[in-house]
């Protein structure tokens, strides 16, 4: 499906070197991310399943302190985006998703008169987006702010800008003598550590 879609956009491979083009133009892309081994893994299988399709794709992988180092100076930080893909792990603590859904805001994107920081990584923009997050700002209903943040969540991954791939389990574990433990993938361990007893 992904090769007709390419062929009907006149993607072709004309002269067979597995490379499709259009217009004296290779289909070619740079995929980076950080160093480390579950992404260099996914970036093997992503190039593996692109060139399967025509797609060229050169790997790069950046020592993380560099990556994510926020370096104004440096060309290699994930904030300057110097690639046409990037990889990198995101996601907020809690149970309230309001501050990290205004990590995509206009005003977050990184560039040159913010110094390069920002958290809008990969320059989403849309003011209708924005909106949504002013109103979740004067939202006190919870089934209302959780309506708003899906209507977001939805914008941003129905725009490709960004493309959820993995998620990484956490591990935990308690003493069997503790009673009262409630495990949340949205919150600390301790959440509600005012109901843990030990038994006797």
């Amino acid at each position: 499906g992904a090769a007709q879609v390419l062929e009907d956009a006149g993607w072709v491979d004309e002269d067979g070197d597995g490379v499709r083009e259009r217009d004296g133009v290779r289909l070619s892309v740079l995929y980076q991310t950080s160093t480390n081994a579950v992404r260099q893994d996914t970036q093997a299988l992503v190039k593996q399943w692109w060139e399967e399709i025509g797609i060229e794709v050169e790997l790069r992988n950046i020592d993380a302190s560099v990556f994510f180092g926020g370096d104004p100076s440096s060309p290699d930080t994930f904030q300057k985006f110097y690639a046409d893909i990037e990889m990198y792990t995101n996601n907020f603590a809690g149970v309230d998703p309001e501050a990290y859904m205004a990590n995509w805001r206009c005003n977050e994107i990184p560039g040159p008169d913010t110094q390069w920081q920002g958290s809008n990584i990969q320059r989403f923009c849309d003011p209708a987006y924005d909106a949504l997050v002013d109103e979740m700002a004067q939202t006190a209903a919870l089934e209302e702010r959780g309506r708003l943040a899906q209507e977001m969540n939805d914008m941003l991954v129905q725009s490709y800008s960004i493309i959820p791939l993995i998620h990484r389990g956490g591990v935990s574990a308690h003493a069997v003598t503790l009673e009262g433990v409630r495990m949340s993938d949205w919150d600390s361990e301790l959440w509600n550590i005012a109901e843990w007893s030990r038994a006797e």
